[in-house]
C-alpha cells in the first residue's frame, strides 16, 4: 500500500483478516481488498472449489491466504475456524461476517422453524465468530464488520425472516460493540 495520502488510513500491513462467505460476491471482493491493503486473509465459505481460487487471488497479491471450507451454521466448525486463523496465521485482527442471507417468504408461507433457522444463520453465526475471535481482537486491538442489509430497517413483502435477522444483526452489533469498547470496534454496513 502507498506510504502517503489517504489510502494510508486504511492500511492492514501486517493484518489477519477472517472473511466469511469467501467463495464469491462481496465476501471475495472484501478478501481482495484487504489483500490489496496489505493482509493476510483467512478465507471460508462452503463452496471449497471458488474459494480456492479467492484465495490463489490473495496470494497472487503477495499476501498469505489460507481457504477453509466452512459451514458457519456449524457452530464448532466456526470455532475451529478462529482457531485455524490463530495456528496458520498467528493472529486474528479483522473479522468480517459476510455469510448470511435467507429466501424471501411472505409470512403465510413462513413457519416458525424457517424463521428460526434464519436467525441462525444471519445472527448466530455472527456471534459464534465474534466470541470465538473476541480474545485475539481484544489483544490486537481489532475490528469486526458485520454485512447487514436495509431490509433490517425497512420494510418489504416476503422479508419477514431476512428483514427480522438482518435487524437483529444490526443490533447485536451495536451491543457488541459497547461489551468490547474501547479495544474492538464493530461495525455492521
Amino acid at each position: 500500500m502507498s506510504d502517503s495520502g489517504i489510502f494510508q488510513q486504511f492500511a492492514l500491513d501486517g493484518k489477519v483478516a477472517i472473511v466469511t462467505g469467501a467463495s464469491r460476491g462481496i465476501g471475495a471482493a472484501v478478501a481482495r481488498t484487504f489483500a490489496e491493503a496489505g493482509a493476510d486473509v483467512v478465507v471460508a465459505s462452503r463452496t471449497e472449489s471458488q474459494l480456492e481460487l479467492v484465495a490463489d487471488e490473495v496470494r497472487a497479491l503477495g499476501r498469505r491466504a489460507v481457504a477453509v471450507p466452512c459451514d458457519v451454521n456449524d457452530l464448532d466448525a466456526v470455532a475451529d475456524l478462529a482457531e485455524r486463523a490463530v495456528a496458520e496465521l498467528g493472529r486474528i485482527d479483522v473479522v468480517v461476517n459476510n455469510a448470511g442471507g435467507t429466501m424471501p417468504r411472505p409470512l403465510l408461507d413462513t413457519s416458525p422453524g424457517y424463521l428460526e433457522r434464519a436467525f441462525h444463520f444471519n445472527v448466530t453465526t455472527a456471534f459464534a465468530l465474534i466470541k470465538a475471535s473476541a480474545p485475539q481482537l481484544l489483544e490486537h486491538r481489532g475490528s469486526v464488520v458485520n454485512i447487514s442489509s436495509a431490509i433490517g430497517r425497512l420494510r418489504d413483502r416476503g422479508m419477514l425472516a431476512y428483514g427480522t435477522a438482518k435487524a437483529a444483526l444490526t443490533h447485536l452489533t451495536r451491543l457488541a460493540a459497547a461489551d468490547l469498547a474501547p479495544k474492538v470496534r464493530v461495525n455492521a454496513i
